[in-house]
């Protein structure tokens, strides 16, 4: 079924009548919506269609199945073949990266010379955590920071899916049109003693001002900070068909992340190295096993950090007149057919942009099961977070049919920004204090330790369970939808002299979501998302993963098991 764009929508709700399970009581809702305002979507079952580039990257990015079996189209084996493939496609010269095996980027492990950190100058060594490291296969690999720079068009990808380790990957402002496909990451965390996640700031990919970028059937595991980071104005960007986290397990694999930092921890404590100031001590010293500890570090607090400052208000102009389109007002992001397994906050978080997601099946239940069932780690562990929505500084971020479990807050944050400035300068607290941050889920499921519901956030006036961690303001954004806003005067700002007072918002309540997008219905998220979210997991040819348009016209290039 299609439902069309309708900015008239509230005079045609349908009248239902549903429960609502509040603090043990139930609640008479007398109506739902079950769409987002000035948005057109399908309904359908999963087909091939839905392997064609959605959401805001489908404005940007382009099909590159023309140059297999041309000079532009590299096969890479080895981490040096791919430094050059890096290389080269700064140049024009390569327009498709074919990730043949598995590959160790760590800078320790690259142990470029001279001449080669010299030629491969977009490549550098990340910095050690502030307090060592406690994962000695990080210590022995070290971690890299690799620049994508200069790039107009460019798809990188894996027939089998394979890993890229312990590198972070930054996708500059100069780079437009990337691609990134069926690639697993990994080899990016290590236990953090103080259990605050501030010693490093390792994230697999930093799209740093990058432009149309579409990031797909991909699969990320934990990392020291962020997963997948927006900032600087980075604009049409779609993350689908991915997979974040790790389930919690008592019994990791021996070469992973978790067990060979946690295995450390443990002769450290064997040996009385630590003391109560240690976050691993005291969870041993109350009783916690080494295994439950390992179960409970499979969690990644920080998953898409979509805004990197509340200063970044306005685009940059330099004082030579360079005008650096680095404005936050300028972020689109849609994430689409995303599974999230044990994730703290962020899915996502925007400051003054604009997010759409759709179909996304976040679970938190095998650590929240550990939280439950080991006090020790209850009492000393940090990681208690469970949260998803985060509009701020007058973002807009609205999410379609998807299915919470134990999350606990699925909306997170204020009505209006001057009732969230807990991490803001008393500056920007001041100046963003009258925003309008609207935050919208419609036709979706949540399962937590309140009880389940199956509607919107807006039912029953906004008091339901996608709102537990929300605080209203006067309620004025329910049945007032604006995708975007605007800080009136903004063009005649100067990012590096801010004004003192307030800013005054204008909401385009008129303006329509630029795409059509295919959603599967509810019932059906959690048993296909299982399937095909993640790296591996659909087999085709390269023609198949250089396509942005798998269409049941191109069923094809789907290469049948």
């Amino acid at each position: 079924m299609k439902l069309k764009k309708t900015t008239i929508w509230l005079l045609i709700l349908t009248f239902l009548t549903s429960s609502l399970l509040l603090g043990g009581t139930t609640v008479t809702n007398a109506a739902e919506i079950d769409s987002i305002p000035n948005t057109t979507r399908n309904i359908q079952d999963y087909d091939d269609s839905f392997l064609s580039v959605t959401g805001y990257a489908s404005l940007g990015v382009n099909d590159r199945s023309e140059y297999i079996d041309t000079s532009y189209y590299r096969q890479v084996k080895t981490e040096r073949e791919f430094l050059q493939a890096i290389l080269d496609a700064g140049n024009g010269s390569v327009k498709v990266i074919e990730v043949a095996k598995d590959l160790n980027l760590g800078w320790k492990e690259l142990n470029l010379s001279s001449e080669e950190a010299q030629k491969y100058r977009f490549v550098r060594e990340y910095r050690d955590p502030m307090n060592g490291f406690t994962n000695p296969k990080l210590a022995s690999s070290g971690v890299s920071q690799i620049d994508i720079n200069n790039v107009d068009g460019l798809t990188i990808f894996s027939k089998k899916g394979k890993t890229i380790r312990s590198a972070e990957f930054k996708l500059q402002r100069s780079t437009n049109d990337i691609v990134i496909r069926n690639l697993n990451f990994d080899g990016l965390w290590q236990w953090d003693d103080t259990g605050r996640h501030k010693e490093v700031g390792w994230t697999f990919i930093k799209i740093n001002g990058a432009n149309n970028v579409w990031i797909d059937h991909s699969k990320f595991s934990i990392a020291a900070d962020g997963v997948i980071d927006t900032e600087n104005g980075g604009s049409n960007i779609t993350i689908s068909w991915s997979e974040f986290g790790l389930p919690a397990d008592e019994d990791p694999p021996e070469d992973s992340d978790i067990y060979q930092s946690i295995q450390y921890m443990e002769e450290k404590y064997d040996a009385n190295e630590l003391d109560s100031e240690s976050v691993y001590y005291n969870m041993r010293n109350g009783g916690a096993t080494k295994e439950q500890i390992m179960a409970y570090a499979a969690y990644h607090s920080k998953v898409h950090l979509t805004g990197s400052g509340d200063k970044d208000y306005v685009n940059y102009v330099s004082s030579s007149g360079m005008d650096y389109k680095d404005g936050n007002q300028r972020i689109r992001l849609t994430l689409a057919y995303n599974r999230y397994t044990n994730i703290g906050q962020r899915v996502p978080m925007i400051r003054q942009g604009s997010g759409h997601a759709y179909n996304l099946y976040l679970d938190n239940s095998t650590h929240e099961d550990v939280l439950n069932n080991v006090s020790a780690i209850s009492e000393y562990g940090t990681d208690t977070l469970s949260r998803a929505l985060n509009a701020r500084n007058g973002a807009s971020i609205a999410a379609d049919t998807s299915v919470f479990h134990d999350i606990n807050e699925p909306i997170i944050g204020a009505e209006i920004q001057g009732l969230d400035t807990k991490n803001m300068d008393a500056q920007w607290a001041e100046l963003f204090h009258d925003a309008y941050n609207r935050n919208l889920i419609v036709n979706s499921h949540i399962t937590n330790k309140y009880g389940s519901y199956t509607g919107s956030s807006w039912d029953n006036n906004g008091e339901n369970l996608f709102t537990k961690g929300f605080t209203w303001y006067d309620k004025s954004t329910i049945g007032n939808w604006a995708w975007s806003s605007h800080i009136v005067g903004s063009e005649n700002m100067d990012k590096m002299n801010p004004p003192s007072d307030p800013f005054t918002f204008e909401y385009n309540y008129d303006e329509e979501l630029p795409y059509t997008y295919n959603v599967l219905p509810l019932n059906s998220v959690v048993e296909t998302l299982t399937k095909y979210a993640g790296a591996n997991k659909v087999n085709m040819s390269p023609i198949g993963w250089l396509n942005t348009d798998n269409s049941p016209k191109k069923s094809t290039d789907i290469i049948e098991e």
